[in-house]
């Protein structure tokens, strides 16, 4: 395509653009995201450009969100018809934005924006495209920069939109974005030179989205203290973006030295380890191990790991914390344990019977328990170091044989401090306990009596006290 002459300074910076951020390479695969408006028809104008510079393989997509009636039906024939006359494949999408909202109970901008992406992977999944482009300018980024203040963002947010980025850790397509250093203004300009028609999303001047009033209501305001607001918030994107690429690289390399075990659904850390390092390393490090289990940090707030690495750093105790979508953190004294739980998996019926002292594997809880008869005489409870996972009985009182099991419905036990007796269905609920994390938990029983909750609590009956004079430990561990 011969662009007009005054539009080769443009072009340059888009050009430098790919090249400072390795946004396309020769022969690379990209779908181009096109809605129809301003920022997408330049960026497919872009990319016929770069078809020429380097040889990219290039497709149009085009998503119905079904919720603009017959504009978002004449916007779809518009990018249609945009391909047909370059000559390139064209993909049409159609999705169901109300019907995903009201299923997973977000707003509708996130409904859009889940759906769109969804369909997009599946097409690079389906006909082999290496990346995605998307029309993201500067505006767009100072805009989302001043959302993410607004929501009370971490420094993550004030990088702002990135120029390139995987789709995600399971995929090895690439998120690009041209025109990410180019401004509103400048795209409108460019397209006039070409002549270029586009359409118009009257939603973009629907102030109840908060893109929108920040638009055309907060930068206006911002812009009286300062010209060039968003220029200065590019800059500050930019020189974040590189500080923290250098924060990811330090809590990589402590994640690692840290790691003890990792698996699809557990994650177990060297507490000690993390503790050497900066604050700011040990959050990095929380929120990786974090983002490798669940797959990204949505509803992970800066509470969370703030509760969690204050926990880690000053506290000797064993602290757990139920996250979002079944994610558990366990902070012991040794170990830092993050658990991914699956709500949908029948649970494992088992029943063991332990005859004496000695190690016993449970597999259906990833367990080893260890119980050990005290040879010397009790002395004083204060000098047994409880926890969770270790826990000390009145061996007069428990006895052998002992047996092991899942949780059965109507169960009731003595939790330790109190006189009566409780369901513990009701023990999980006022503990806060996930369901889905309920029906793995085991019990230890004696003379069909629970004597222990494994991981949560022992029985008052079984407890030691002045009058114990023989003393069993129990101890689990979680396999490695």
């Amino acid at each position: 395509m011969v662009f007009p002459e005054q539009t080769k300074t443009f072009l340059k910076k888009i050009r430098q653009t790919c090249q400072n951020y390795e946004l396309v390479q020769p022969s690379q695969s990209v779908l181009c995201a096109v809605s129809g408006g301003p920022d997408s028809v330049c960026l497919f104008c872009v990319c016929l450009y770069l078809v020429e510079k380097f040889d990219i393989q290039l497709a149009i997509a085009h998503i119905h969100h079904g919720l603009r009636g017959k504009n978002a039906d004449r916007d779809a024939i518009f990018v249609q018809n945009l391909a047909q006359k370059a000559n390139i494949p064209f993909y049409l999408e159609q999705v169901n934005v109300y019907a995903y909202q009201k299923k997973h109970k977000c707003c509708l901008e996130e409904a859009a924006r889940e759906l769109r992406y969804h369909a997009l992977t599946n097409l690079c999944t389906t006909f082999g495209y290496q990346s995605i482009a998307f029309g993201h300018h500067a505006d767009d980024n100072a805009e989302q920069i001043l959302m993410n203040i607004i929501r009370g963002s971490g420094p993550k947010g004030l990088t702002g939109i990135t120029p390139k980025r995987k789709l995600s850790e399971t995929h090895t397509i690439q998120i690009i974005r041209p025109l990410i250093e180019v401004y509103r203004d400048e795209i409108e300009c460019f397209l006039k030179d070409l002549t270029h028609e586009w359409m118009i999303d009257e939603t973009n001047e629907q102030i109840i989205f908060l893109r929108n009033r920040v638009r055309h209501h907060l930068i206006p305001v911002l812009q009286t203290y300062n010209p060039n607001i968003k220029q200065a918030l590019n800059r500050l994107a930019d020189i974040q973006r590189v500080d923290m690429h250098w924060h990811e690289i330090s809590s990589e390399k402590v994640f690692r030295e840290s790691l003890d075990y990792m698996d699809k659904d557990r994650i177990i850390l060297k507490t000690h380890q993390i503790k050497l390092n900066h604050l700011s390393v040990v959050r990095g490090v929380l929120r990786k191990a974090i983002y490798q289990l669940k797959g990204n940090l949505r509803r992970i707030s800066h509470d969370h790991i703030q509760k969690l690495s204050h926990w880690l750093v000053t506290s000797e105790k064993t602290r757990e914390m139920f996250l979002p979508n079944n994610v558990i953190v366990k902070i012991t004294n040794d170990k830092v344990t993050i658990t991914k739980n699956h709500p949908k998996s029948a649970p494992k019926i088992f029943r063991y019977q332990i005859d004496k002292p000695g190690k016993i594997n449970i597999p259906e809880c990833n367990m080893i328990l260890q119980l050990d008869l005290l040879t010397e005489n009790f002395v004083n409870r204060d000098l047994f170091d409880f926890s969770d996972n270790h826990v000390f009985f009145d061996a007069d009182v428990v006895l052998f044989p002992l047996t092991i099991r899942n949780i059965e419905a109507g169960d009731r036990f003595q939790p330790f401090g109190m006189n009566g007796h409780q369901k513990i269905k009701k023990f999980f609920i006022n503990q806060k306990v996930p369901r889905s994390i309920r029906s793995q938990t085991a019990v230890l029983i004696s003379q069909d009596i629970i004597v222990w909750l494994i991981g949560y609590r022992i029985s008052q009956a079984a407890s030691i006290g002045r009058s114990t004079r023989h003393v069993l430990e129990c101890r689990f561990n979680l396999y490695k």
